[in-house]
């Protein structure tokens, strides 16, 4: 049934694209092209506390920066507001049908979110592929990351203009001392509705639950889920580690979150107006990264200092988790396209060969 409702809603999206393009046509000359003033409402699952002063986890520090810059640069014409802990969509089809038909105008979505609607994002599932941040951001900044947000446009009509960053995952719960994937066995995890993750979690040995980032800690309260795997921003943030006793730093998967506009917006804006939007927040997406490492650090001593137990496999550990996931590789090359897969495989194996060498 699942497969059947994700053809629907591709079929849907795909149909809603023409006739949006037709829409923005007709009728793209509104008000923001006259230089009325310009109200954004950004959706997010992130906790509120994620967007305190100037953001309190750098993707939180990326939406700040974005909301006080693009008041600033149009003196006050364009203001933007954040809306966090799911109040304006909870579910990825309330972020993609509320984007797409204009109920808000813009989202902080997670990458593997967006797999019910495009797999333009399923080369950032592949469990351990990327073993460091600077080769992630090389990725995304490439030919091959601004591909992926050329095909969610195409694919689903919205527009992503930035990768804000969450970081790695790591895996918690509320059970057991995690090692190695035979100590998964029976566990209850929760992951997002993306079928790479599910998949990777499932050959570890879990049982696999999704449920809704913002519903992730009352489920873990009522034990609907043993553990979970997230960021450690969103461990902290959403303060999981107050019922997870146990955590392993798997770094499993590096996570981004596409910071994408609404095209009924985006056809409305005078071509001034689109730039300096997409210019600042690739801006914001770059200050984010700045802070990544450094709230990291601080989040693993909130992390230790409540208690938790905190696991770091050694490498002959590690490695029984790579290669226990390594056949859902297969699966996010035929999400891609093997032409596709093979050049983000080549670019990281490039990427990797030429820092050995510095």
């Amino acid at each position: 049934m699942r497969k059947l409702r994700n053809v629907w809603k591709r079929v849907i999206s795909i149909s809603f694209i023409p006739c949006l393009l037709l829409f923005l046509f007709i009728f793209g000359s509104g008000a923001a092209k006259n230089n009325a003033p310009i109200k954004i409402r950004i959706a997010s699952a992130g906790p509120a506390t994620e967007f305190v002063g100037d953001g309190q986890t750098a993707a939180g520090t990326s939406t700040r920066y974005f909301i006080t810059e693009i008041e600033k640069r149009s003196n006050g014409r364009i203001t933007a507001q954040v809306f966090p802990g799911g109040q304006l969509a909870s579910a990825t089809e309330e972020y993609m049908g509320g984007l797409q038909d204009g109920a808000f105008e813009m989202i902080v979505l997670n990458n593997g979110a967006w797999s019910d609607y495009t797999n333009a994002f399923a080369g950032l599932n592949i469990p351990y592929l990327y073993f460091d941040f600077e080769t992630a951001y090389a990725v995304l900044d490439s030919e091959v990351g601004i591909g992926w947000r050329k095909r969610a446009q195409e694919e689903t009509g919205v527009i992503p203009l930035a990768y804000f960053d969450i970081g790695f995952r790591e895996l918690t719960n509320s059970t057991r001392e995690i090692k190695v994937p035979a100590d998964l066995k029976g566990i209850k995890l929760r992951t997002m509705v993306d079928d790479i993750q599910m998949e990777s979690w499932r050959l570890l040995g879990a049982a696999v639950t999704p449920v809704p980032y913002a519903e992730l800690y009352s489920a873990l309260q009522q034990k609907l889920v043993d553990g979970q795997e997230n960021p450690v921003s969103n461990i902290t943030a959403s303060k999981i580690y107050e019922l997870q006793p146990y955590m392993t730093m798997t770094n499993h998967n590096f996570t981004a979150s596409l910071f994408a506009i609404s095209p009924v917006l985006w056809g409305k804006l005078s071509p001034e107006d689109q730039k300096l939007v997409a210019d600042v927040a690739v801006e914001a997406q770059n200050k984010g990264r700045e802070k990544t490492q450094i709230f990291a650090g601080e989040f693993m001593k909130i992390i230790a200092d409540a208690g938790v137990k905190i696991y770091y496999p050694t490498t002959e550990e590690l490695k029984q988790f790579q290669d226990t996931v390594k056949p859902v590789w297969t699966k996010v090359e035929k999400n891609m396209g093997s032409e596709e897969f093979k050049k983000l495989i080549d670019f990281v194996s490039d990427y990797t060969a030429k820092k050995e060498k510095k």
